[in-house]
């Protein structure tokens, strides 16, 4: 079986709890990462310079929230090393046990011509064992990998009508390919919602980024109320065997 090229971006701030999980397990099956880091205050950037498959970083300051002005940064650090295809992650995000060879068969063999790929995102709940599973969170699929050679010159991400450019998507919108995507077999394991402190946070300052949103409801679906959590409240189930990573949170 073929190697691809696969180099992996990362936009990240203070997520030295996770950072380096992430980075192990990317590093299986990337050849490279970058990293985009906006202004972490704890050991985050260390633990990224100790990594020996990222091979650019760039660091800024006391900039405003910008998710599409920070991607398009990314971008031009990953197209300067010319590879096969880019994985966009966040530094919450950990790919699932033994990725390595059942992405590859899809790349290589199953779907050798298709442009974008999309992962189903497990949102890791109170235990390293059990996902959250309902309303918004039990069908929450991204695109995150884009074969490269299928794409123009004039790749680059969007503004989106959100304060802060936010929720600007893990590849770029004029990507070719957009509605031609297929899903992955490989699951992300997400930590961002972990614990209660993390879901208080992450609920804090989307309302303070976009106060008022309709659409999203507030944002309530974080801390397990409103429309977009499920009829019966949260729903927690089990991980598959082979999904409980070895390592411990």
């Amino acid at each position: 079986m073929s190697h691809p090229f696969i180099l992996a971006m990362y936009r990240i701030k203070n997520v030295e709890r996770w950072i380096e999980k992430s980075l192990n397990e990317t590093s299986k099956i990337c050849d490279e990462i970058i990293i985009l880091d906006d202004g972490s205050t704890d050991n985050t950037l260390q633990i990224c310079k100790n990594c020996k498959n990222i091979v650019d970083i760039h660091r800024q300051e006391n900039l405003p929230f910008d998710e599409t002005r920070d991607k398009n940064t990314m971008l031009k650090m990953a197209l300067k090393r010319n590879p096969e295809f880019i994985l966009t992650l966040d530094g919450d995000e950990i790919l699932q046990p033994n990725a390595k060879n059942m992405l590859f068969d899809e790349l290589d063999v199953l779907y050798p011509e298709t442009p974008m790929y999309e992962f189903q995102a497990l949102n890791i709940y109170d235990t390293f064992f059990q996902y959250r599973y309902d309303g918004t969170y039990a069908q929450q699929w991204a695109k995150k990998l884009l074969r490269m050679s299928k794409q123009k010159s004039t790749l680059h991400f969007d503004i989106t009508s959100e304060p802060g450019n936010a929720h600007c998507p893990a590849i770029p919108q004029n990507s070719i390919g957009w509605t031609n995507s297929v899903r992955s077999n490989v699951k992300i394991l997400h930590y961002g919602y972990y614990d209660k402190n993390l879901r208080q946070e992450k609920y804090d300052f989307m309302n303070k980024l976009d106060p008022g949103n309709v659409e999203f409801d507030g944002y309530n679906h974080i801390l397990g109320i409103g429309k977009h959590t499920g009829k019966s409240g949260i729903e927690l189930r089990t991980l598959p065997s082979e999904l409980i990573p070895e390592y411990e949170i």
